[in-house]
Formats: C-alpha cells, sequence, structure tokens
C-alpha cells in the first residue's frame, strides 16, 4: 500500500517533465496558428487552395470544377480531403500534402485515375477501388506526400 508520502517525491519528479510537454504542444500550438494565419489561402471555392494546420482537424470539400492546386502542410492532426462533388479535370488536380505525425483521408471519384509520390516515414495506400495509374500526366490526380509518421489514404467515394 502505498501512502500519500510516498507519491509526493514521485510527482514532484514528473512535475517539470509534464510541465514541459504541456509548454512544448503549447509553442507548436501557437506557432501552427501565426503560420496559418499567415499562409492560409483560398476558399471551397477558389482554383488554389493552401492549408497549414496544428492540433486540430480539416474537412475540404472544393466545389469549383476549375480547380487545380491544393496544399495541405500538417502536424499532429488529421485531414479529409473530399473530391468526390468535382467533375474530371482535362488538366488534372495537384495534391501536395506534409504530414508530420498525422494522417490524411482523400476521397475521389471511383472514374478517377490516380497518382502518387511518397516520401517519408509511415504510409500510403488506396481502397483497392481507386484506379491508381503509373503515367503521371494521365492522372486525373497527382498526390505528391512527404509524411513522417503518419498515413494517406485514397478512397473512392
Amino acid at each position: 500500500m502505498t501512502t500519500r508520502r510516498a507519491v509526493r517525491p514521485v510527482l514532484r519528479r514528473l512535475r517539470p517533465w509534464l510541465v514541459g510537454w504541456f509548454a512544448f504542444q503549447a509553442v507548436v500550438a501557437v506557432a501552427g496558428w501565426l503560420t496559418a494565419w499567415r499562409r492560409n489561402g483560398g476558399d471551397e471555392s477558389s482554383t488554389s487552395i493552401r492549408r497549414v494546420l496544428t492540433h486540430s482537424g480539416l474537412e475540404l470539400r472544393p466545389r469549383n470544377p476549375a480547380l487545380a492546386r491544393v496544399r495541405v502542410d500538417m502536424a499532429m492532426s488529421g485531414a479529409e480531403i473530399d473530391l468526390t462533388g468535382l467533375p474530371q479535370s482535362a488538366q488534372g488536380i495537384d495534391l501536395t500534402l506534409r504530414v508530420l505525425m498525422g494522417g490524411a483521408a482523400v476521397r475521389v471519384p471511383p472514374d478517377w485515375r490516380v497518382w502518387w509520390r511518397f516520401r517519408g516515414v509511415g504510409g500510403m495506400g488506396g481502397d483497392g477501388v481507386v484506379q491508381r495509374t503509373h503515367d503521371e500526366h494521365a492522372a486525373d490526380l497527382r498526390i505528391h506526400a512527404v509524411v513522417v509518421l503518419g498515413g494517406i489514404g485514397v478512397e473512392a467515394g
């Protein structure tokens, strides 16, 4: 049986580590908020969209048929990008994902061809229904992904 006196030294030793961890999380959150404030651009009706996020989530459903580029930079967060409401584009859409300890789900129409290049530590894959192509120029969606300790899933909607 432990007594209150036995627990106090343990809490006293853990306190600096806990305070340091929460301070680190707060610094990353504030830095992400300031970066997002400066760098976020475009909305769901734009032809080019950029999002920067930390410690939060993103649900993005672009609706402009002329969409050409989406860029998402995220740390310790997640994103859901739904492209099912868009028609096939003649020039294709470029999606750039830079992920640090997070994940992203990309939903595309079932008849789209998807090309991707993945670099980093983590994983990327399709749901088996997605038509993956190895020709970057013939793809309807081109995904450029750099991931550290995260994952990206592509699924047909």
